[in-house]
Parts: C-alpha cells; structure tokens; sequence
C-alpha cells in the first residue's frame, strides 16, 4: 500500500551537482534514468518528482525554492507508481505498475493511487486494491473496482474529483469503458458521465470537464464515434468513414462547437483535422507531404492544442496560431533550443513557473525551470548524468531507394573509435512492424556505435509514420518486400562506402528479431551473422499461443497483418527455412514473454539443430518481451557485441 520513504530525498540533489565522469560504460547506457518525470505543482511552490531507487519508482516531492524534500508517495511490495499528475494544490494521482508473479518488468492494471505533497492521506483510489484499507467505522469502506481505470480529465476547476475512464476487467480487454467522477481522497467512485458503445473507447471533454466526443472500435476493427453538439440532449453517432484509415480524438475547440482529431480523411497522411460536433463540417487544419504528424502538444490540462511535432527526420514543430500562452512559450523555447526536441511537462496556474525537457540523439534528457518573471532558464538535472554527449556518436538522416522504387528513410550512426578505415555495420532493424525509428538517444545505437560498430536503422515500408499507404505496404508482405527494403538499405550503405561488404552484421528485437532471421534467409551471403531477440520465427504459432489473438480486435489484426495463408506462413517463418541460412546466430529470449512466447525460440533452435546450424543462445528467466532487468540488459549487450566482435573481425 502507498506510504512514505524520506530517504528517498538524497537522489535529485545528487543528480544536480553530478557530472560527466568519462567514456560511458554500458551500465551508464542502459542505467534507469533516476527521474523519469517532473511536474511542478498549480500554486508553482512544490516540485512532484517520480524517483528510482531501491529497484522501483517513487514520487519525490521537494519544496521548489529550497529544494527541501517534503515527502514521497510509493507502494509497498512489488508494485511502483507510474506516470502522473497534479489533481489540485496539495494532491498527486499516480498510475500503479505491478510486478507480476515470476516477471520482472511491471505491468499497468489500471489502478490509481493518490497522496499528499508531504507525504500524507496516501490512498489506493480506484483498482481491485483500493477496498483493502481499513477505514473507521463510521466511514464505509470502499468497494472493490474489478476494472482498468485511466485518467480523461483533471478536472482543474474541481478540486476533489478527476474523470476517469473505467473498464470492467475481461481477459480480452473487450468491454465498453465508462467516464466517471472519482474522488481523489475518498476514492468513491461518483456520477457516470458517459457510457461507450465499444472497447478502446476514447473520451474528449470540453472546457466545462462534460464529455462530448467518444470513440470505439468494434471487434472487427471498425471505428465508431459518437458526440454530443453544442445545446443538444441526445448523442449522435458520426460518419465514421469520413475519417479515413486512422483516428484520434485529440481536443474539443475553445468554443466547444468542434472537435481536433488526428486523421487522413482527406489524403494517405495523418494530419490534424477540424470536425463539428455536429457532423456537417470537416476541415483540414494541416497535413505533411513526407510523414504523419507525429503528436500534439496539450496545453497542461489536455484540452487545449498549442502545436505540433512532426519528425520527417529530425524533431520540427509547428506552432499553432492561438491566444494560448503556451504557444508563446513553446515558441521561445525553440528558439533557445535549437536542434533539439522540446516538451513542456507543466506550469503553475498563474504562468510564472514552467518545467521544461529537451532531448536529442546523444542527450537522453535534461530538465529545466523556467521563471518568466525573472526571465531565467534554470537546470534541474540531467536524465543520465554520467553520461557525456561528446563521448556518444551522432546520428544521421538517410534515404535512399528501395528494390521497387519506393523511398525509404532511416538513420545511420558511424562508429567511433573503429581500428577500420570502414567500420563495421550492424543493421539494427525496429520492432513493430508498425512502428518506426526516431532521431533520438537509443543504448543499443550508442552501445553498439562507442564500441566500433556503425549502425543502420530502416524505417522500411510497414513503418508507421508515412502515411496510410507506406503502412499497408507492409501487410501479408512481411517475409518479402519488407525484408527487401532492409536489404536495399544495406546494400545502399555498402554502395555508399559507409559499410564494407562481408563486414555487416543484422540484429534487432520482436520483430527486429524475425527480419535478422529472414533477411539472412533471403540473402544468405549478405549477412556475417545475425542477432535475434525475443523474436517471433513461426507465423503460425502467432494464432494459437501469445497474447495477440486474445486481445480485443487481435485476430483482426493478424488477419490483416500476416493473412491467413498457410503456404505463405511457412515460407515467411524462419524455422521452416533454416536450411537457407548460412551465417552464425545469437538467439536472445525471455521465458516469460507472452508477445513471442519462448516456444518461437525452441522451435528455432530445434530446426537449427535439426539442420547443424551455429548458433549461441542468451535465456534468461522472469522477463518478457524484450529484457527489463538492466543486469540482464548489459550482459545481453556484452555477449552480443562479442558474437559481433567474433564474426566482423
């Protein structure tokens, strides 16, 4: 249950003064950042922190001037506090990450704990926890909630309620969600705003905190989306078609007629969107050529759009045109910024105080206090202090032209310190499919890159990011085109003189795990070896074990995604063509992954076996999809690097 460490307090004050200490080691690359979030408090006199240490997250809450620490909210046993926020003056909600039984990384089931600044009234609010306080007898105790709660709205303008989204629990993630008052002492749950038709539901309020827009998706993934116009009593549903491939609700207008979505209703990219409330008008307000807007920066309360991200290549902004202070801000801390990727986390009610965070590829995350009375731009602290920009590689925009004539994007990151005249080149290859590189701080970039290895990222079609069309391009094609693409790109790093041809190496996690695989496959004299970690190898055994097809919509998805077509699935699954592969293999795996259950990596390991293949495995026990444990992130890093070392000498 939450209660109160003050020994916690030390950490920040360490992190102000700490500094560079040299050439990063890979347990200050993969270290857990000490703070992860910051947010300065409505009155602007308190700094809420969330804190690692002792192996979980904390919040940490410190008088601003002083620095004082004032007192901490956490939870005892396995569980953490998670993301979080300022519900009035004195009170903070967290999320709560649970460890679960046998694993090591923890996992959100939609509880919500609240406590004061100084530690105080520490309270489980909402979850299947929250009725296990004891309470005195005059007060009735609070009833379980076997539901997935997460946060709408704030609600500034009331001090003891928030609004909350509340889903029942199901094994499938399936139910309709509900919006709901709860109090942030009592933990009693109050009025139903609104009841969604379908899971996945999305709420928007408006400046009043009144629902007026919600979306759903039904089991075959259709979108659906209900509004409640200005003046009316009685929801309507809306046209979902209108609103293309891909939705999301982002804000109800000022004026509280319309609503801004993200859409591509009127093109192949993600663009922001205008709609009335009403269902007779829809304005584009912007969309990019190149790419899909990345996010939108919300003033504070999450009710407001003051601008716009957009990553082509490297982090740009547009800021919109708007009486909001943020914009002014944000404005002038481009301007201060330049080249760097910019988030205002919070600011005091009467905009004197603001936190700000900026980032890019060889800085992991350095927060500042911003007081525009005194017009000052104070550091708080960096992310990762021990580490030394000047000691990381910087990374690179590329594009080039795919086997078809598609163009495709990544990032490249020339080694340092290669005894080579042309380093060697690990493709490290995204998972997803449907995500995509960024120019960012990544370890495994910077691990490989500060140890003589030059790295080539591949946003290859199936990316999310470029559009509708770039995106669909990847599906039933997971085997072919979109390893083409990755073997394209290497080959146009070769052609290019950024890589020596029987020098490269292909590596990646998830689905970055079964391209290292496929890729060798398809071209088994292009690759000196291949690093897999918790990789998927049987296209198959995706429909009967893992989570995917248990979610709500999941066996839509892999429909989609990889078709039902057995002929095809064996012949994109690398455990039915090991026959093909000729370079030596790092077969890295949790036991515990439920994404890409550890029978992906027997059954490749048998085949492997089978046909008298080379291979070296790293298992270990209690991790999921993707290794959490930063021992255990080191030590796969260490024995990688000298499978690597081994095969690119």
């Amino acid at each position: 249950m939450p209660g109160i460490n003050r020994r916690l307090a030390i950490i920040p004050l360490v992190l102000l003064l700490a500094g560079p200490a040299g050439a990063a080691t890979l347990e200050q690359l993969y270290e857990r950042p000490k703070i992860t979030e910051i947010k300065i408090s409505p009155t602007g006199e308190y700094l809420a922190l969330r804190v690692f240490g002792d192996g979980k997250h904390s919040i940490l809450f410190l008088d601003r001037a002083s620095h004082e620490a004032l007192g901490s909210l956490q939870y005892h046993g396995e569980s953490e506090v998670g993301t979080f926020f300022w519900a009035n003056p004195e009170r903070v909600v967290s999320h709560v990450y649970e460890l679960g039984e046998g694993q090591k990384a923890p996992v959100n089931y939609g509880e919500l704990i609240a406590g004061n600044y100084d530690g105080s009234n520490a309270e489980a609010i909402f979850g299947y926890r929250a009725g296990e306080r004891r309470t005195a007898s005059i007060i009735k105790k609070k009833e379980v909630e076997y539901a997935w709660g997460s946060v709408i709205d704030p609600l500034p303008e009331d001090k003891d309620n928030i609004l909350i989204s509340s889903q029942s629990m199901s094994s499938s993630s399936g139910r309709p969600p509900a919006a709901v008052l709860l109090d942030v002492y009592s933990g009693r749950s109050g009025k139903r705003m609104h009841s969604a038709k379908y899971a996945g539901g999305a709420f928007l309020t408006d400046k009043a905190g009144q629902v007026r827009l919600v979306s759903g998706v039904d089991d075959g993934l259709r979108l659906h989306v209900e509004a409640l116009p200005s003046g009316a009593e009685e929801w309507i549903e809306l046209d979902a078609t209108k609103f293309g491939s891909s939705f999301d609700p982002v804000a109800i207008s000022d004026d509280g007629l319309s609503a801004y979505i993200l859409s591509n209703a009127d093109g192949d990219k993600r663009g922001l969107h205008k709609i009335s409330l009403d269902g007779t008008e829809s304005k584009r307000i912007y969309a990019n050529e190149a790419v899909d807007i990345t996010d939108v920066k919300l003033t504070p309360d999450g009710r407001s759009v003051y601008a716009m991200r957009i990553d082509k290549d490297f982090p740009s902004y547009l800021v919109m045109s708007s009486t909001h202070e943020e914009a002014t801000v944000f404005k002038q801390l481009l301007q201060l910024f330049p080249g760097k990727a910019v988030t205002i986390t919070s600011d005091s009610d009467d905009g004197r105080f603001w936190i700000v965070n900026t980032s890019s590829d060889v800085d992991p995350g350095t927060y500042y206090l911003l007081d525009r009375e005194e017009n000052s731009m104070r550091p708080l602290f960096r992310t990762l202090p021990d580490i030394d920009a000047e000691d990381l590689s910087p990374v690179e925009a590329i594009a080039f032209e795919s086997f078809d004539g598609l163009n495709v994007s990544g990032y490249f990151t020339p080694a340092r310190n290669s005894k080579a005249d042309i380093a060697p080149m690990v493709v490290l290859v995204h998972g997803g499919p449907r995500l995509r590189d960024y120019w960012q701080y990544d370890p495994d970039v910077q691990a490989l890159a500060t140890r003589g290895f030059s790295v080539l990222q591949v946003n290859y079609r199936g990316s999310s990011g470029f559009g509708s069309g770039f995106l669909r391009a990847g599906n039933l094609h997971w085997g072919d085109h979109i390893q083409q693409d990755i073997i394209a790109a290497t080959r146009w790093a070769i052609a290019e003189g950024k890589a020596e041809d029987g020098k490269v190496c292909i590596m990646g996690t998830s689905f970055g795990a079964y391209s290292a695989l496929q890729s060798s496959i398809l071209e088994p004299g292009l690759f000196a070896c291949a690093v897999g970690n918790a990789g998927i190898y049987d296209l198959e055994l995706m429909y009967k074990e893992g989570d995917i097809e248990d979610y709500y919509g999941g066996v839509a998805y892999l429909e989609s995604a990889i078709g039902r077509d057995a002929e095809q699935l064996r012949k994109f699954s690398p455990v039915y063509n090991v026959a093909e592969i000729e370079n030596p293999v790092f077969i890295a795996h949790g036991r515990a992954d439920d994404r890409a259950p550890y029978e992906h990596a027997q059954r490749l390991m048998k085949a492997l076996d089978d046909h008298d293949k080379d291979y070296e495995t790293f298992i270990r026990s209690g991790e999921a999809h993707g290794f959490y444990d930063i021992e255990n992130q080191v030590e796969y890093m260490e024995e990688a690097l000298k499978f690597l070392e081994k095969h690119l000498q």
